[in-house]
């Protein structure tokens, strides 16, 4: 059933989003001539802290714009339009439909914000882009049976054509999204799925700036694992935890770190940073300041009180999502037999 609902969103969404950048095209035929030049791509394996860390740069609203997760849904600057408008009329009404929202957000993501806190107006990566064309791992979801769709493991080694039609869509969204709400910014991205795309991202901005973050890969492939089954419970309910598709979904994580480490090459040294997930987890304000250091942009007094007032309150918070690799049929000596380099070079084993 949770299928059958999810594929007939997938047709309601894409009618929607066909209508809506058709009209993008009429009306707003200027936002070809966008120039999106520097973005910041925060990548990582998935549960690395890369929601954290995002979180954290948004703060800084005078340099970067965002998407919002309904930006990512429906990306169309006509669709923007219309919600900013029906937004300006809503705070002059009491914010009714605010209040809707509030509340379709707390039933719908019910049941995640001890593992990933989410919601249609907060921001969030790109990753609704590639989701209703059904170009990424995230149709695990609603589909345990990954091993039928590894192909969407690694964007990059698709057939070229494939991949052109990739870039061309994402490029559009990217042009829209900036067109609408970002102009005199930069795009601050964040996506961990973006891992098995990043000669794509960099084919379409070839001056992005990208920052990695990295953990133990002990412990992000059993939270990947748990947070992306999430649902199997619900849908799949009779799936071993230890059985072939769990461990499908746990082998995706584990080449997404050896596909990152094998083409960290392509990245210019002065517009690529590594971040250990322990150092930010540390000292996350620190971290901040070492990655703008890096990429030459000042910190600006008005973001250093926003980032240390958010930093100390952060420091109390403790993850209540629970796992393991042996409850996913997984083992330290199998993780390390694979990434043993990976874990040798970032120094891993802590």
């Amino acid at each position: 059933m949770a299928t059958l609902l999810f594929v007939l969103a997938i047709g309601i969404i894409n009618t929607l989003l066909f209508f809506f950048r058709l009209l993008d095209e009429i009306l707003f035929f200027g936002y070809r001539k966008t120039d999106i030049s520097r973005p910041v791509f925060i990548v990582s394996n998935p549960r690395s802290g890369t929601t954290y860390m995002h979180r954290l740069l948004c703060l800084d609203e005078e340099r970067y714009v965002y998407m919002l997760l309904y930006h990512t849904i429906i990306s169309s600057i006509t669709f923007y339009k219309l919600v900013n408008g029906i937004s300006w009329l809503d705070k002059r009404i009491g914010r009714p439909f605010r209040r809707l929202f509030d509340w379709i957000d707390s039933w719908f993501f019910k049941g995640w914000q001890d593992i990933h806190p989410t919601g249609f107006n907060q921001s969030e990566e790109d990753e609704g882009i590639y989701v209703f064309p059904l170009l990424t791992i995230a149709i695990c979801l609603i589909c345990p049976y990954m091993q039928e769709f590894k192909y969407l493991t690694l964007v990059d080694t698709m057939p070229d054509k494939q991949r052109q039609r990739i870039r061309n869509y994402y490029r559009s969204s990217m042009k829209r999204f900036m067109y609408s709400e970002g102009k005199g910014k930069t795009l601050l991205s964040k996506n961990v799925i973006t891992t098995g795309r990043l000669n794509t991202i960099l084919d379409i901005f070839p001056d992005a700036r990208i920052v990695y973050l990295i953990r133990d890969p002990k412990k992000a492939v059993p939270s990947f694992i748990s947070m992306f089954s999430a649902t199997w419970k619900l849908i799949a309910p009779k799936l071993p935890e230890d059985g072939p598709e769990y461990r499908a979904l746990g082998q995706i994580a584990i080449d997404f770190y050896t596909y990152f480490h094998e083409n960290k090459k392509r990245f210019k040294a002065e517009n690529f940073l590594v971040v250990p997930y322990t150092k930010l987890v540390a000292d996350p304000m620190q971290t901040v300041r070492d990655i703008y250091t890096h990429f030459n942009m000042p910190l600006s007094p008005t973001f250093e009180k926003a980032l240390t007032e958010e930093t100390s309150k952060t420091r109390k918070y403790r993850s209540k999502h629970s796992y393991s690799l042996e409850q996913y049929g997984f083992s330290a000596t199998e993780i390390e037999a694979q990434l043993g380099e990976v874990i040798q070079t970032y120094d891993l084993n802590t």
